[in-house]
């Protein structure tokens, strides 16, 4: 019994002697945030579907929107989801913290889509930013695009 005794406390003290392993420090990755036009709140906003205020060709106003965004970003999807179809409008390699998405509103729906509001009339479309991060995480935000017609 006595040697047992002996035997378990040596085990014991060679197991509390034992060097532990350091830890490894937690590293949680920020999520990012998107921010539109320089407003945290702002996720819709209102644009004409033609270029000047003297109607010529329906779709060539311009849809400008700056974003902003902080955390390790790495890339920028737009999307525009109508119906069943998902018109894809590209993506772009980011960095510095911000971008400027810029198109034209006849470009932001798909060939199948309604057609664009005519004069006095209005429609919406719903633009999908998808920040794609340095860890490969994804980070989405929705945009909603009102288009005068």
């Amino acid at each position: 019994m006595k040697r047992i005794t002996i035997i378990l406390f040596a085990s014991i003290l060679s197991l509390v002697a034992c060097k532990k392993d350091p830890k490894e420090p937690k590293t949680l990755d920020v999520p990012a945030n998107i921010v539109f036009d320089g407003d945290f709140s702002k996720t819709l906003g209102s644009y004409s579907s033609y270029a000047t205020a003297t109607p010529t060709t329906k779709g060539t106003g311009t849809v400008s929107i700056a974003i902003t965004y902080t955390g390790d970003v790495k890339t920028l999807s737009f999307t525009t989801p109508t119906g069943n179809v998902t018109n894809n409008l590209g993506t772009v390699t980011v960095s510095g913290g911000s971008y400027t998405f810029s198109k034209l509103v006849k470009d932001l729906r798909g060939a199948t889509d309604a057609p664009l509001p005519t004069s006095g009339t209005s429609g919406s479309v719903i633009l999908t930013v998808t920040a794609t991060l340095g860890n490969g995480t994804v980070v989405k935000r929705f945009y909603t695009i009102t288009i005068n017609g």
